[in-house]
């Protein structure tokens, strides 16, 4: 316990995790490491890599003041003088170079205090403030609450950042959400460590402007962000002129929240140890008018333990933005199974027909409109932009192509006939003019200009009365989607996007042209390129997860040069017994006949009649609550459909209540599912690998006594896009692209099979229903708490005896 000061005694797998991770930070290397859930991850993480930082700490204070303390080499009438003053020259540097190392820190921690200190004070004020009488309190009008609407050369001084220097070595802890951070944190407090903690985000979780925050839209937020930054503290004549002009009414001009006092002091909230949630953060933000986007951005410097969405840590150009120096600091990557397709999905782009066809008659509407205001320049940029355009717009729609196609860049550019144009000085036009933003104003004018329009030509005859008045009742799907998400941005922002991204470097960028959906969309063939280059700027770079396993890929993806030497892999056990997991990898079905589900075998009849049989028969000995896994939506519902036709349903609903996850992500099934388990023979639940059940959800104790996965859930090999990075990927790892095919069907099994044993006291079985499952090349790649105690069993019979064996067994140990 002592060791990494873990807030209870831990386990001997937990003590290795951690004894694993910290000897790869030491180490400077990059780790690869597999712990179950339930085996108290996080906490393992958290205590090794805080452990790390604080001796860390110790020991080079202790080598620094050493260091700073070193004697010069006296005067020796047998060493020659040049060499005698090469020697004090060494020595004369490094004891300077400590003393100004040793400064600094004190300089940090003086800094650290002051924030600290001023907390005090700001609390101490709120005290007095509070005693304060209400009729003192509502003397104030609305304009003296509101803060000075005059310019303040402070305001120059918001996202000041501490100088490079001024900053720490830290940990970067990113995860795939806000919500998994938050809970970083509740663990955190589990633990006596207090390193100076800060949680970074979007504008949309950070903003506390309703009047900024009720336009949803990422891109929209942030550029009424900077409007009213940019209203707010301008310093021309111009501008004090127009502060004056809104004396004496309630400003609309500026942020409210951009005040560098009131920033600095959150920041400082921050940085004294107060605030360390987000939702302190904006709480606190509100109640002193200040902005948490930037006070967070403003500490992160003097911050030891940084929490971030993989978002802002895997782009470039975010890291850039938000000032992440990754050079010789710890990174950890938690949830790192799909990190791959995490950094993909984060660098692609896609523009649909409807989007081309909308923004080319907005440019050229917005081009008549203002066409006697636009200068020279202005106006060759946007027929610039509008060529552009229309060439995509004419391009997916010809006849060129009848099926979908992938393209190199500059194919594509060839295609369109684009080459004169320079598309990096077109892009830099519409960020500099913030042409975006003017669009969406200009669009949304358009999209009101046309709905009176619309209205002006109904006649309201009384049948278009009543047909009004429906939708008044009913409003359709598309209206209240608008109305639930807020304002839709014009669709110059995709398209400013797609082009940017035409402006990467083209080897490792394709254009897919999706001939059915009439979209282009740009993909990146090789994402571990970027995540090894992040990987190289690190002190140490440690990936973990519930399923890092296959990982082959992603070793020789971060391997710089070929060289795996730097990198380390760890699978941890569970913390279960043997006696708590029967996994069964069922290769005959209830009629003892071999079972196989490919593509091939899928749709025949008789393989769906054994698969329903297998199933109703498994689940009539599973206590409680069974998920079953289908390789997809369209395959579930199929396959149902086939047990409808058969008469098989209602064998299914005997044995238990059904439930089918639907596709409508807000659909509530997964607690209607949870109580039907509990209750009676229990509940059945089918779900899809890869869908939203299948990662995430937790189907601890009765829940999911029982996990059955139907088939390998292998991608579409006719996919143009996944043929495209298998080929790539050939180029660069020998066997690549079957790497990448295996990886993408086996860690959505592992991630699937691993929604159930969610804790030490936790039971289930596991039934891999297809012959391949019982194959080593397939065994070798399950998860090892799941590949060291999997049974291949000869018949169903055997299946059927050791499931009743085990749960019988299971239901007495209790």
């Amino acid at each position: 316990m002592d060791e990494f000061n873990f807030p209870f005694q831990p386990y001997d797998i937990q003590l290795q995790l951690m004894r694993a991770i910290k000897n790869s930070i030491e180490a400077g290397q990059i780790g690869i490491f597999e712990s179950p859930t339930g085996t108290g991850k996080s906490l393992s993480v958290l205590c090794s890599t805080l452990t790390w930082l604080k001796e860390n700490e110790c020991k080079t204070e202790a080598q620094l003041k050493e260091a700073s303390e070193l004697k010069e080499p006296e005067e020796d009438t047998n060493v020659d003088f040049v060499e005698l003053f090469k020697r004090k020259k060494v020595i004369v540097d490094k004891k300077n170079a400590a003393k100004d190392s040793l400064e600094l820190r004190d300089k940090i921690k003086e800094r650290i205090l002051k924030a600290k200190d001023g907390q005090s004070n700001i609390n101490n004020k709120k005290r007095k403030f509070n005693e304060l009488s209400t009729n003192d309190q509502s003397s104030k009008t609305d304009d003296d609450e509101a803060a000075p609407d005059e310019y303040n050369s402070d305001e120059e001084l918001v996202e000041d950042v501490p100088p490079e220097d001024m900053a720490v070595l830290k940990i970067f802890y990113a995860s795939r959400t806000h919500s998994q951070l938050e809970q970083l944190v509740d663990e955190l407090y589990k633990t006596d460590f207090k390193p100076r903690i800060v949680t970074i985000g979007s504008r949309q979780v950070l903003c506390v402007n309703e009047a900024v925050q009720k336009l949803k839209v990422g891109h929209l937020i942030n550029e009424k962000c900077m409007e009213l930054r940019k209203n707010g503290s301008g310093s021309s004549k111009k501008a004090a002129d127009e502060n004056k002009k809104a004396l004496n009414k309630k400003s609309t001009q500026g942020c409210s929240f951009y005040k560098a006092t009131a920033i600095e002091e959150l920041a400082d909230g921050i940085l004294a140890g107060e605030l360390n949630k987000t939702s302190k953060v904006t709480s606190r933000g509100k109640q002193a008018c200040a902005c948490p986007y930037f006070a967070s951005r403003k500490s992160i410097p003097l911050c030891e333990l940084v929490l971030l969405p993989y978002q802002v840590v895997l782009h470039a150009a975010t890291r850039a933005a938000w000032g992440i120096d990754l050079k010789d600091n710890v990174l950890i990557l938690d949830e790192a199974h799909n990190i791959l397709q995490a950094i993909g999905s984060i660098y692609s782009a896609e523009v649909s027909i409807k989007g081309l066809s909308m923004a080319l008659r907005l440019i050229r509407q917005y081009i008549d409109t203002y066409r006697t205001r636009l200068k020279s320049k202005n106006l060759m940029y946007m027929r610039q932009l509008m060529t552009v355009v229309s060439a995509l717009e004419r391009f997916i729609q010809s006849d060129n192509f009848k099926e979908d196609e992938v393209l190199l860049i500059q194919d594509l550019i060839l295609k369109l006939g684009l080459t004169e144009i320079n598309l990096f000085k077109v892009v830099h036009y519409m960020e500099a003019t913030d042409l975006c933003k003017k669009f969406h104003g200009f669009f949304v004018r358009a999209q009101k200009n046309d709905v009176k329009a619309k209205q002006t030509e109904v006649k309201t005859s009384g049948l278009a009365k009543l047909m009004a008045k429906k939708t008044e009742e009913v409003p359709d799907q598309q209206n209240q989607q608008q109305a639930n998400t807020g304002p839709i941005p014009s669709p110059l922002y995709s398209i400013k996007t797609f082009l940017e991204a035409l402006n990467n470097k083209c080897d490792d960028g394709r254009i897919v042209l999706d001939k059915k959906n009439m979209k282009y969309r740009y993909i990146l063939l090789n994402p571990g390129e970027r995540l090894s280059e992040i990987a190289q700027q690190t002190r140490s770079t440690i990936l973990v997860g519930g399923t890092m396993e296959p990982a082959d890929l992603l070793v020789k993806s971060l391997a710089n040069k070929g060289d795996e030497s730097k990198i380390v892999r760890f699978t941890c056990q569970h913390v279960i017994d043997d006696h708590q997991l029967l996994p069964l990898a069922i290769v005959k079905t209830a009629n003892e006949k071999s079972f196989t589900l490919t593509f091939q075998t899928r749709n025949d009849i008789n393989v769906i009649r054994d698969l329903g049989l297998t199933i109703i028969e498994l689940i009539s000995n599973v206590p409680n609550g069974c998920v079953a896994f289908f390789p997809s939506y369209d395959y579930m519902f199929f396959f149902f459909q086939k047990m409808k036709d058969l008469n098989l349903v209602q064998k299914f609903k005997e044995k238990k209540v059904l439930y089918l996850e639907s596709r409508n992500p807000t659909d509530d099934i997964f607690n209607k599912f949870s109580t039907s388990a509990r209750n009676g023979n229990g509940a059945l639940l089918c779900a899809v690998t890869g869908g939203k059940l299948s990662e995430g959800i937790n189907f601890s104790d009765e829940l999911g006594r029982g996990v059955i996965m139907i088939g390998l859930p292998y991608p579409n090999k006719n996919s143009v896009e996944l043929k495209e990075k298998m080929r790539f990927l050939d180029s660069q790892i020998p066997n690549g692209g079957k790497k990448l095919y295996d990886s993408l069907c086996m860690h959505a099994v592992n991630q699937a099979v691993g929604r159930a044993i969610r804790h030490r006291k936790d039971y289930a079985a596991v039934y891999l229903i297809d012959q391949r499952f019982s194959t080593p090349g397939i065994q070798s790649q399950l998860s090892g708490w799941i590949g060291k105690r999997l049974k291949t069993p000869c018949s169903f019979k055997e299946v059927v005896d050791l499931s009743k064996r085990f749960f019988s067994n299971s239901m007495l140990k209790q």
